[in-house]
This record gives C-alpha cells, sequence and structure tokens, in this order.
C-alpha cells in the first residue's frame, strides 16, 4: 500500500493522470504568464519603451 509510512496512517494514491492534468495545467499557465507578455512587449519600439523609465 503506497503511503502507509505517513505518521497520520492515512494511505494516500495519486494517479497518473493527477500527474498528467497538473503538469499540463501548470504548462499552459507559464505559457499564458509567460509568453504572452514576452510577445506583446517584443513589439514595442525599445526607444518609446525607454522613455518613460
Amino acid at each position: 500500500m503506497a503511503g502507509s509510512n505517513l505518521p497520520s496512517g492515512w494511505a494516500t494514491l495519486i494517479s497518473l493522470q493527477t500527474v498528467v492534468v497538473a503538469l499540463d495545467f501548470a504548462a499552459s499557465v507559464g505559457i499564458v504568464f509567460g509568453f504572452w507578455p514576452s510577445r506583446w512587449a517584443s513589439a514595442l519600439d525599445p526607444i518609446e519603451a525607454l522613455r518613460y523609465e
């Protein structure tokens, strides 16, 4: 039985499907919050972007 040596005595079971869904969700969040803003920033003119710093 997986996780039977836990101090609480509760057995844990993590299915492969749960791991795949979690990795897919994490990758989606990384793409949305990483790639999308960087794509938007790459379209800016560098001189205009630095003018307001």
